[in-house]
C-alpha cells in the first residue's frame, strides 16, 4: 500500500483528510484514528492486487486508473513519463486520490519543479530553475519471521496524507501517560509494508530522476536506514536473485533493474537523439574505494581526488564499461552484486558490509534547428548505503566489528552533513564533506547542482524504535536541503548556445531598428534617405548570400545625421549576421565530420569485439583447417 502526501490545504481539511477531525495536532496527543477503519483490521488493496494484512488498522484503495492530481494540473500515471516525484495521496477507501505535496518553503513542490525543468527547450546549459528540496520517501518493511516469533508489535501507523505516526517505545504504559512520545512525520510518499517493487518504481519519483538524467542533469537515488531495514532489497531485490542467471520477469527485481528497463524505453522513443551509455560500479569498504567491476585479487583501493575542472570529487582509475544494450547494463549490475562485500550478524543474514555506488553516465547528442550538435552529460547514481548498526544487537566481533565501526563513522559524517545543509544558518558555512569517502562522493548529490531522491527504509518493530526514530529524523532534515538542478554541457557547446542567444538578441534589435527606420522614411521627403545624401558604392562579396558591403568615405562620416547613421548601422548588421551564419555553417560541417569519424571508429571497435567473440567461441577453428590442407599432398 502506498500513502502519498497531499497538498498542504488538503492536510488541514477535515472533509478530505484521511485522518479524523483531530487532524495533525490531535495525532500528536495520542494515536490518531484511521479513516475508513476506526481501528478495525480490514483488507487493503495494493496496485498489483489484493492482499490481506494488518497495518495498524489502516485501510485504503489505490486504483491505477485515477489521475495523479494537485490544484494546478492532472497527470496520468499510465503515460510514458510515469508518476512524478513527490506524488502523494489521501487515505481512506473512498478518498484515496493521489496528490503532490507542495514544498513548505516554495510555492512549487518537488514534482512541479522537476516537470518544469524537464520541459525546458533543448539547448540550455543552465536552466533558470528555482531551487528545489530533496525528494524524500519512506518505505516500511513488513515484520520478519524472527520479529513475529518474538511477538514484536508494530510501532508505526499510517493515517494517510504522506504521514507516518511513530508511537512511544514503552508500550506498557497507559495511553494517558504516553502521549508525549507519539511523533508524526510527513514526507512526499510513504510506502506501507504491503507495497510492491513496482509501486516503488511508479510512485517514488525515480522515473522523473531517469527522465532528467537523459536531459543532462546529475541525478542520485540513495537508500538510507538501519541494518536489515530493506535498503538493498529496495534497490536490487533479494540476494538469491543474482545466483546464476537472473530471471528478467521476476517480480522481486529492485529499483535499479526496473530503472534500466525504463531508461532504455525512453531512449528507444527518442530517435532524434544519439545516446552513449557508460557505467561504473564501486563500493566503499572500510573507508577504501574498491572497483567492483575490476576488483583484482588484492582488491587494491582507488584514490578519491578533487577535480578543479568539474568542481567535485572523482575516483581515479575507476573502470567504466560501454553499454550499448540493456544486457550490458544488467551485466554490470550482476557483476557488481557478486563482488560486493556481504556478511551476516544477529540482525541480518545478508548484511551489506559496504556502501555501493552504481553510476550510469548518459552522453547525448542532438541537432538543433540551427544545425548545431549539442552534447549533454547526464548521470544517474544508485547508492546503496550500508545500514547503521548497534553492536549490542548485531553481536558483531572481530572483522565484523571493524566493518561496523567504519560504517557507523561514515554514516555519522553523512548525518553531520545533512544536519548542516538542512540548517539555513549553517548551510553557507563549512560542511565536513572531506571527513569520509562517502560524503566526498555524495557532496554534489546533497547540495550541488543535481536532483536527489532519498528512500528512507525503516523497520516497524518496537524492538527497533530508536533506529526508526533516527532514520525518520534524518529523512525530515534531508527534506529541507535545497538543490538547484543544472544541465551539464560541453564548454564549447555552452559557448555556442551563448552566441546563439547573442545572435537572437541582435536580430531582435535589428527588427526594432527596421521598425524605427520605416517610421522615419514615412516622415522623410521623397528622394530616399542615405543613398541621395551619400555616394555609397555597393560591391558584391562572394559570401554565397550575395550580401552588399557599403564603402563609405570616412571623411564625410561626421557629416551624417542620425537617420543616415541608423541606415548605415542597419547595413553593417545585415553583413554581420551573414558572416555569423557562414561561420556557424562551417562549424556545423566540421562537427558533423568529426562525429561521423567517431561513429565509424565506434563501429570498428564493435566489429572487432564481435570478431574476438567469434574467435573465442571457436578457438580451434584455424587449427582444424590447416591439417586438412597439409593432408592433400600425402593422398596424391
Amino acid at each position: 500500500m502506498v500513502r502519498r502526501a497531499s497538498s498542504v490545504p488538503h492536510l488541514n481539511s477535515s472533509g478530505g483528510s484521511s485522518a479524523d477531525s483531530a487532524g495533525t495536532s490531535g495525532s500528536r496527543r495520542g494515536r490518531a484514528p484511521v479513516a475508513g477503519s476506526r481501528g478495525r483490521k480490514t483488507p487493503s488493496t495494493t496496485s498489483t492486487g489484493q492482499s490481506q494484512r494488518q497495518s495498524s488498522g489502516s485501510s485504503s484503495s489505490m486504483p491505477r486508473s485515477r489521475s495523479l492530481t494537485n490544484g494546478m494540473r492532472r497527470l496520468s500515471p499510465q503515460k510514458g513519463t510515469g508518476s512524478s516525484g513527490g506524488a502523494g495521496g489521501g487515505g481512506g477507501s473512498s478518498r484515496n486520490t493521489p496528490y503532490f505535496l507542495r514544498s513548505r518553503e516554495n510555492e512549487i513542490g518537488s514534482a512541479d519543479t522537476l516537470e518544469i525543468v524537464a520541459s525546458k527547450s533543448t539547448g540550455s546549459e543552465e536552466c533558470s530553475t528555482p531551487e528545489d528540496n530533496i525528494n524524500v520517501v519512506v518505505r516500511v518493511r513488513p515484520l520478519n519471521d524472527k520479529e513475529k516469533r518474538d511477538r514484536h508489535g508494530s510501532t508505526l501507523q499510517f493515517p494517510g496524507n504522506g504521514q507516518v505516526i511513530l508511537e512511544g517505545n514503552d508500550v506498557g504504559q497507559k495511553r494517558s501517560h504516553n502521549r508525549d512520545s507519539v511523533r508524526v512525520f510527513t514526507y512526499n510518499v510513504v510506502f506501507e509494508p504491503g507495497a510492491t517493487q513496482e509501486d516503488i518504481l511508479d510512485y517514488s519519483g525515480i522515473k522523473r530522476i531517469i527522465e532528467m538524467g537523459i536531459e543532462g542533469f546529475s541525478c542520485t537515488a540513495f537508500c538510507y536506514g538501519q541494518t536489515g531495514s530493506g535498503k538493498t532489497h529496495t534497490l536490487t531485490g533479494p540476494p538469491d536473485l543474482f545466483v546464476g542467471k537472473p530471471n528478467p520477469k521476476d517480480p522481486r527485481h529492485g529499483l535499479i533493474f526496473r530503472s534500466f528497463l525504463y531508461l532504455f524505453q525512453l531512449i528507444k522513443n527518442r530517435k532524434d537523439v544519439n545516446y552513449v551509455l557508460k557505467a561504473s560500479f564501486m563500493e566503499i569498504y572500510n573507508e577504501r574505494v574498491i572497483d567492483l567491476l575490476n576488483p583484482g585479487s588484492a582488491r587494491k583501493p582507488l584514490a578519491v581526488r578533487w577535480s578543479k575542472k568539474s568542481g567535485g570529487f572523482f575516483v581515479e582509475n575507476l573502470f567504466t564499461v560501454d553499454c550499448e544494450e540493456l544486457d550490458d547494463l544488467l551485466a554490470v549490475l550482476e557483476e557488481g552484486m557478486r563482488n560486493r562485500a556481504v556478511g551476516s550478524h544477529a540482525m541480518n543474514d545478508h548484511s551489506s558490509r559496504s556502501h555501493t555506488i552504481l553510476t550510469v553516465h548518459i552522453l547525448s547528442d542532438q541537432q538543433t534547428d540551427g544545425g548545431v550538435f549539442l552534447s549533454k552529460h547526464g548521470k544517474i547514481n544508485f547508492v546503496d548505503l550500508a545500514g547503521s548498526e548497534l553492536t549490542k544487537k548485531t553481536m558483531s566481533e572481530g572483522k565484523t566489528l571493524e566493518e561496523a565501526n567504519n560504517i557507523n563513522k561514515s554514516l555519522m559524517v553523512l548525518g553531520y552533513c545533512i544536519s548542516s545543509l538542512s540548517d539555513s544558518k549553517k548551510r553557507t558555512g563549512h560542511i565536513p564533506y572531506r571527513d569520509s569517502q562517502l560524503t566526498k562522493l555524495l557532496a554534489d548529490s546533497l547540495a550541488g547542482n543535481g536532483v536527489t531522491l532519498m528512500i528512507a527504509c525503516v523497520s516497524p518493530a518496537h524492538y527497533n524504535h530508536a533506529e526508526t526514530l533516527n532514520t525518520l529524523r534524518y529523512a525530515s532534515r534531508a527534506k529541507r536541503i535545497r538543490t538547484k538542478p543544472v544541465i551539464k554541457m560541453d564548454p564549447r557547446e555552452a559557448l555556442i548556445l551563448s552566441l546563439k542567444r547573442d545572435i537572437h538578441a541582435l536580430q531582435m534589435e535589428n527588427d526594432h531598428l527596421k521598425a524605427a527606420l520605416n517610421l522615419h522614411h514615412q516622415a522623410a521627403p521623397n528622394g530616399g534617405p542615405v543613398e541621395n545624401l551619400l555616394e555609397l558604392q555597393l560591391d558584391r562579396v562572394s559570401s554565397g548570400g550575395g550580401v552588399s558591403v557599403p564603402k563609405v568615405d570616412l571623411q564625410r562620416l561626421p557629416e551624417l545625421d542620425g537617420s543616415e547613421l541608423a541606415e548605415l548601422v542597419k547595413l553593417y548588421m545585415v553583413e554581420n549576421e551573414s558572416l555569423r551564419q557562414e561561420n556557424n555553417h562551417l562549424f556545423t560541417v566540421r562537427e558533423t565530420i568529426l562525429r561521423d569519424q567517431e561513429i565509424v571508429c565506434r563501429e570498428n571497435e564493435r566489429l572487432l569485439k564481435k570478431l574476438e567473440d567469434v574467435n573465442k567461441s571457436n578457438p580451434n577453428g584455424n587449427e582444424d583447417s590447416e591439417p586438412s590442407q597439409k593432408a592433400q599432398p600425402n593422398k596424391e
